[in-house]
């Protein structure tokens, strides 16, 4: 058996996704933000003039998406790793299978001898 020092642990894996999700509250907490700050556009119409209101308004549509993508890349991300080490997980299950079935006589001598 080769070992070239490369492994893949599902417990470690979950750890660094806590850490992901930890770290992601602030984007979550900047979408709610976003949408606050959206509403309160009224506050910036003053005697009828809607000037700042419209460029708010522009400064929004432009910026107020971004953490929702980030969350979403993210999240991408985050479910792309979680498949992927279920992946190899499952490989390597398989190819353990396949080799125990293709070498019984060395688990049937450990028996005997156990």
């Amino acid at each position: 058996m080769v070992d070239d020092g490369w492994s893949v642990s599902p417990e470690q894996v979950s750890v660094v996704l806590q850490n992901v999700d930890v770290a992601g509250e602030p984007l979550g907490q900047a979408v709610k933000d976003a949408q606050a700050l959206a509403e309160r556009r009224s506050d910036l119409i003053v005697t009828g003039r809607t000037t700042l209101a419209e460029a708010w308004d522009d400064f929004l549509e432009v910026r107020a998406l971004v953490p929702g993508k980030a969350i979403t890349a993210v999240s991408n991300a985050a479910a792309a790793v979680v498949e992927g080490v279920l992946a190899i997980t499952a490989g390597d299950e398989v190819m353990a299978q396949e080799w125990r079935a293709g070498h019984p006589e060395l688990f049937e001598n450990a028996m005997e001898r156990g």
